[in-house]
């Protein structure tokens, strides 16, 4: 009698970790996961690629050897956003204007609006990317390819390598100071102000007021 409660026993424990821990386990693994657009904030500034001009807008860009520019977003306000956000994109063949609307964040009925950095007309849209809407590679995560009106008088004022490096790095520590003055908590406040990481998605945790605020601090030209 004795060996069976034994066996009953050694039965239900297995039965409790396969229907209960390992589900649970499963779930810690999975957010172990990077998700795209979840690196920390400062890779964005560790790890400016070559090639690539930045530009007061938030936007980078690539210059082609036919003239034309693959465009995408600076990688340091989809963090800023945080996953799972969607991109409302303008379609192949619009012209776009300097200062005029390019893209839009969403993150449920919340919206940032980046504008362009140049007078173009849109001669390709990169529908294909999933999330990956950083730099990295070859072409990186461009979002247009853009047929450029006057770029050359435009691109001395662009920056790139160690200034593009420095201004993102001037940048973060802007994105810190103004987000210490929001209500965003007392702890990630301490967080900030002891040197820490500002928090992938912190925008997420705000309203739509704040969201405008910080539209018409960092991206309103």
């Amino acid at each position: 009698m004795v060996a069976v409660l034994v066996v009953l026993t050694i039965v239900a424990l297995l039965a409790a970790d396969y229907f209960l821990l390992r589900p649970r386990r499963h779930e810690e693994d999975l957010e172990e996961i990077p998700l795209p657009g979840l690196e920390p904030l400062s890779a964005a500034i560790t790890h400016l690629p070559a090639g690539v001009f930045l530009q007061p807008t938030f936007t980078w860009s690539r210059i082609q050897p036919d003239g034309q520019m693959l465009m995408g977003i600076h990688p340091l306000l989809f963090g800023v956003v945080g996953a799972p956000y969607q991109i409302d994109l303008l379609p192949s063949g619009e012209q776009v204007g300097k200062d005029a609307p390019l893209a839009r964040i969403k993150k449920g009925n919340r919206t940032l609006t980046v504008r362009s950095p140049v007078a173009g007309r849109i001669a390709e849209v990169n529908r294909a990317i999933t999330g990956e809407t950083d730099w990295k590679g070859p072409d990186g995560g461009w979002l247009y390819r853009l047929v450029p009106e006057r770029a050359g008088a435009l691109v001395t004022d662009w920056m790139a390598a160690e200034q593009a490096q420095e201004w993102t790095r001037r940048q973060y520590q802007r994105l810190r100071e103004y987000l210490m003055t929001l209500a965003v908590g007392p702890e990630m406040v301490r967080t900030m102000a002891d040197g820490g990481e500002v928090p992938v998605g912190i925008l997420a945790t705000l309203d739509e007021a704040a969201w405008s605020r910080f539209e018409q601090t960092f991206l309103a030209h």
